[in-house]
């Protein structure tokens, strides 16, 4: 009997957590295994004796994406009260009690499946980011819960050697060059390193490409690879649409498909892989004295046969090397979290670093203080720690996966086909050391040049206009979250709903940041209700939610007396929850409504839960 731990990560959290609860089994010499619940068949759920979830929550408690699949699957209305009554299950989840909903996905997938006659052991945890100790606090007490539980219904390995916490485990993965690989695919050695490349730009040069399960080779006259659920897209702009003396650098980037796809619906997400910059891969390679190997043909294996290779590796049968993996598929520019200095306290010779990754281990204040508050990257952490080098047996666990950054689609199908339009806004900032700091994204996206070729990817929205045009909408979408407003927008106006469509756009200045400004122009002449908060262009300070207040009056008759729907998009600050209250005032008998002020806030919550509100932050 082997645990099953499935997680559902959106910033990779999750997935940090679920290695460290399978490192924890696998140092008691148990079996485990450790995957992404959207890899998981779902119909094998009710055979599995022994789990454990872990999620993280999205947006306003929504399930993040790759919980969706299981998530919909279990609210099936024909399934069987007893259908898991065989699973045995425990759950931790990660959030933030700042947010109105703390850990709501972890809370409602727990109810569903006790629902569905799962048996809960032990009690569930509720990992906190605002405790004083970050999710540590509920963590640690539930891991050792989790582990009194489940240790004793399982056999350990006869392998099984017990090591200390600060040594070195078995690899569980790892990286062979095929020259001496016993496995050899394709039935031939002699395989073209311009087989990695993936994206390629008119002046010749090549990068290296991300690969994921199921990958196949195309293109074969120039090499070029790509995934098979993405599709080829060509840049044709990547224009800075702020003043040039504006203290933030956004951009329009517009994508030409280069093949036939299926139109896209109003909403949906376009997701990109961005890429480590060749300086920092060679910075690495170069402390780590890896770079004698880091261009040899290499295959990604698993040692454990009860041990998936994670999504984010090339699978088996294609090459990579070393290079190719630190570029896209392993993230060196991001915060190291405490797992990687647990990683590095086994690593290190030194015992000046050995004391000092001591007191990280110890106190999640200084691994706050010392990589967090200033973005210090795992390269930089290992400029700091000189004598601990990762060996190439271990890199693949220790190092996180390099995340796809998703994006809001700013256009609609019928007003640009053929094309995707983002609305990007650049990361840049400076560390509270005075460092410079630019997005791993950011970086790679202002670096693209025109005619660039890439793979992206399309998914489906999660926030869907009504059918029927007749239908009153107010969109709501302050700075970059314009993008799918601006999207909602073109097909309202194709739809002829003209004057059953609001706009509210917040930004700070007419003069520097009022994206889209022309059409958002005509749009007003047409008829569409185009509201404007400049936050910054008068002495107090106006936004969306003030401007939703003075038109009460028509938020009261679109809501209520007609049945409208309302969108939110952007930060997922207090924003939000602002529009919402402002939203609840209006159709409350303090604005222009007939309900009490409880009644009201019930109204704007019950919207959402109907799916005739919906918010998409970030």
């Amino acid at each position: 009997m082997i645990p099953l731990i499935l997680y559902a990560s959106e910033t990779g959290n999750a997935q940090d957590v679920s290695h460290r609860i399978s490192r924890s089994f696998r140092a008691q010499g148990r079996k485990v295994t450790c995957q992404s619940m959207d890899t998981f068949p779902i119909s094998s759920l009710i055979h599995v004796p022994l789990l454990i979830l872990v999620t993280s929550t999205h947006g306003r408690g929504d399930p993040p994406p790759a919980m969706m699949d299981l998530w919909k699957a279990l609210l099936r209305s024909n399934l069987p009260d007893d259908i898991l009554e065989d699973v045995h299950f425990t759950l931790f989840g990660l959030g933030d009690s700042s947010y109105e909903r703390f850990c709501y996905a972890g809370k409602i997938l727990a109810r569903r499946m006790e629902g569905l006659g799962a048996n809960k052991l032990g009690e569930y945890g509720w990992g906190d980011e605002r405790s004083p100790n970050g999710i540590e606090d509920a963590f640690i007490p539930w891991l050792q819960q989790t582990l009194d539980t489940f240790l004793p219904y399982l056999p350990v390995s006869p392998d099984y050697v017990p090591i200390s916490s600060t040594e070195l485990p078995p690899p569980i993965y790892s990286l062979t060059p095929i020259a001496t690989s016993s496995k050899r695919t394709n039935g031939d050695l002699d395989i073209p390193l311009d087989g990695l490349s993936i994206s390629s730009t008119p002046n010749g040069h090549s990068t290296s490409a991300p690969t994921r399960v199921e990958d196949t080779l195309r293109d074969e006259d120039d090499g070029l690879v790509k995934p098979d659920d993405w599709v080829w897209a060509t840049l044709r702009k990547n224009e800075r649409v702020t003043k040039g003396d504006w203290w933030q650098d956004v951009r329009e980037i517009e994508l030409e498909f280069e093949d036939d796809v299926t139109p896209y619906l109003p909403g949906s997400i376009c997701s990109l892989q961005p890429q480590s910059s060749k300086e920092e891969v060679d910075d690495f390679l170069e402390m780590m004295d890896l770079e004698s190997q880091a261009d040899i043909p290499m295959r990604v294996d698993s040692l454990l046969q009860e041990q998936p290779l994670p999504q984010h590796l090339p699978p088996s049968s294609k090459p990579t090397t070393l290079r190719s993996l630190l570029t896209n598929h392993l993230d060196i520019r991001c915060s190291p979290r405490k797992s990687f200095f647990e990683w590095l306290r086994r690593l290190s010779p030194d015992e000046r670093e050995q004391e000092r990754l001591d007191e990280f281990i110890d106190d999640p204040d200084e691994i706050h203080t010392y990589a967090t508050r200033p973005s210090r990257s795992i390269v930089e952490t290992l400029a700091d720690f000189r004598q601990t080098k990762i060996p190439l047996s271990h890199i693949l666990e220790i190092l996180p996966p390099l995340r796809r950054r998703q994006f809001s689609i700013a256009s609609s199908w019928d007003a640009h086909p053929g094309n995707v339009q983002l609305l990007v806004a650049l990361v840049e900032y400076k560390t509270n050391l005075k460092i410079p700091r630019r997005g791993l994204c950011s970086q790679w996206l202002d670096q693209l040049t025109i005619g660039t070729r890439i793979p992206i990817h399309i998914s489906p929205p999660t926030l869907f206009l009504p059918p029927n045009p007749e239908t009153p909408v107010i969109l709501v979408g302050p700075g970059t979250g314009v993008a799918p407003m601006r999207a909602f927008v073109e097909t309202r106006v194709k739809q002829g709903a003209i004057e059953n469509t609001a706009l509210y756009f917040g930004c700070r200045s007419k003069y520097a940041d009022l994206y889209f400004s022309e059409e958002l122009q005509k749009y007003g002449e047409m008829g569409v209700n185009i509201q404007i908060a400049a936050s910054r262009d008068q002495e107090e300070k106006v936004y969306v939610q003030h401007l939703i207040k003075e038109n009460k009056e028509e938020v009261q008759e679109w809501l209520v007396d007609r049945g409208g729907y309302v969108y939110i998009s952007g930060s997922s600050n207090a924003m939000p929850r602002e529009v919402r209250e402002a939203l609840a005032w209006c159709v409350s008998m303090e604005g222009a409504g007939t309900f009490t002020e409880e009644e009201s806030t019930e109204y704007i919550e019950r919207m959402f839960e109907e799916k005739r509100g919906g918010e998409e932050s970030w």
